[in-house]
């Protein structure tokens, strides 16, 4: 659905979604590139970190807008954090599998590694390299997903475009930003108008 929106809201609408894209570029594309570099697997712990407080940032920011901002705005601030809650739910995924290796391997010590031929004897510890490249795969997937629908978001905030389903999350009130209908560029809802 297309709003009655200003400049200076649209440009307020954006800034949800770009800082969850800085964060997700930032974090989860140079922060792990230098990790990886250094070898260090418990550093791996600082992107969720690192990721988690920005979503937090937003989920505050997310409540002051609700009370500050226009309805078009706020919305926008509850789509990002409602993005970021994806990430926060792939990071507890990743952690549980993490920690389900973690009893296993307790139970079983070794009982997942592999000779790795060598003349000092030493072994390859399969079940933690098959556990952290599947948490892997869990927080890529939803990295990749919830980064391509942030850049669709930045593109509908520049139309004043936002879908009617918000209104589950941000109620529209009275002084909410006026609907014009739905657009020629827009996914048709039902029951809803359409723009000449």
């Amino acid at each position: 659905m297309q709003y009655k929106v200003t400049d200076q809201e649209i440009r307020a609408a954006k800034t949800p979604h770009h800082i969850f894209n800085i964060n997700i570029i930032f974090t989860h594309l140079f922060i792990s590139m230098i990790v990886l570099e250094i070898g260090d697997t418990l550093a791996l712990l600082l992107i969720p970190f690192i990721s988690s407080l920005v979503i937090f940032y937003l989920y505050h920011r997310k409540n002051s807008a609700s009370v500050q901002s226009s309805w078009f705005v706020s919305a926008h601030w509850t789509l990002a954090w409602r993005r970021g809650r994806i990430l926060l739910f792939s990071y507890a995924i990743a952690l549980a599998m993490v920690a389900l290796y973690w009893v296993i391997n307790q139970i079983f010590p070794g009982g997942f590694s592999m000779n790795d031929f060598s003349t000092d004897n030493s072994q390859t510890n399969l079940g933690k390299i098959i556990t952290l490249y599947f948490a892997a795969v869990v927080i890529f997937i939803a990295v990749l997903i919830t980064f391509t629908q942030t850049g669709i978001s930045i593109y509908d905030a520049g139309r004043g475009i936002m879908d009617p389903a918000i209104e589950k999350w941000v109620p529209r009130d009275v002084n909410s930003n006026e609907a014009l209908g739905i657009g020629s560029d827009e996914v048709q809802h039902s029951n809803t108008k359409k723009m000449d």
